[in-house]
């Protein structure tokens, strides 16, 4: 049996992390987009689909071994730039996770050490392409035919998934009996006064996106934006105690078993804003800063 060599293993593995971190970031690319302002101006959303088509082509490069050499190097200097931002994120704005793979990052609690070392690893693996020897490469033409249908579907999701990143105005607004119904689960978990504003915050103790939001969150009433905020967080007594140390919570918190906030929503981080004793509006997926909107 044939011994496969190791740069081709290599180009196998990074195209494959590659397009799976593309495929998940599209999937989500709105989510990924609102991470982006984070870290700067409001326009920085639009980097998301570029990120997204850099990762597709970088992908197929590697997996297909269209110019290798060339697609590693590419890869590297890739790497090391987002690996310098989410250091920025990291240092200067508080960003604990780099939503690389985006919606799987919901199954799993990344450290942004864990990042770092990750993508140690992928630069680690592109050192075999880079000093392989030169080889012929055949059957370019239907190898960028298969990169430019791939490339196209990723662009797809993205732009379907792509909603609210390139929108200005602070939250969403949400019409209808979706609302209404919402709003009555949680008036059996407080008394909302009718003559009150308030920041509700639905959220998981072990959601990365849940707490790279929660100081945006905290805000709202750092800023006088309303009178209230309160959470209302999925029941996890050792995550909580966790979460409580390391943020120390300013507002009140409500914990609820994880089949009642099923009943409230079926996605987290939620926002709402209500206002007498209405849902007004809704953000979900991610909580942007108001110092972000306030001029």
């Amino acid at each position: 049996m044939k011994k496969i060599p190791l740069h081709k293993i290599a180009g196998i593995v990074l195209g494959l992390v590659f397009l799976v971190s593309a495929f998940a970031k599209a999937w989500d690319a709105d989510m990924f987009g609102r991470m982006l302002l984070l870290y700067g101006p409001r326009w920085f959303g639009a980097f998301a689909p570029v990120i997204i088509f850099c990762e597709v082509v970088l992908g197929m490069c590697l997996l297909l071994r269209v110019r290798p050499k060339g697609a590693a190097v590419a890869a590297d200097i890739f790497l090391l730039t987002v690996s310098a931002v989410f250091a920025y994120g990291v240092l200067f704005k508080g960003i604990q996770s780099c939503g690389c793979f985006g919606v799987l990052e919901r199954y799993y609690t990344s450290k942004p050490w864990m990042t770092f070392a990750r993508n140690g690893v992928l630069i680690a693996l592109t050192l075999p392409i880079l000093f392989a020897k030169p080889e012929k490469e055949q059957h370019l033409t239907q190898k960028l035919i298969a990169m430019l249908i791939v490339a196209s579907v990723a662009c797809f999701i993205c732009g379907l998934a792509m909603k609210k990143s390139f929108r200005l105005p602070r939250m969403r607004y949400e019409k209808g009996p979706s609302t209404t119904e919402m709003m009555t689960q949680i008036q059996d978990l407080y008394p909302f006064s009718a003559d009150s504003t308030y920041a509700v915050y639905l959220f998981s103790f072990t959601c990365p996106h849940c707490m790279n939001s929660y100081a945006n969150v905290a805000q709202y009433r750092q800023m006088g934006l309303v009178d209230k905020v309160l959470g209302i967080a999925v029941e996890d007594a050792e995550a909580q105690a966790r979460f409580e140390r390391i943020y120390k919570p300013d507002f009140e918190i409500i914990t609820i078993p994880h089949d009642s906030m099923s009943h409230i929503t079926h996605s987290l981080p939620v926002m709402l804003h209500i206002e007498g004793g209405t849902i007004r509006d809704i953000e979900e997926g991610f909580v942007l800063s108001p110092g972000l909107f306030m001029e």
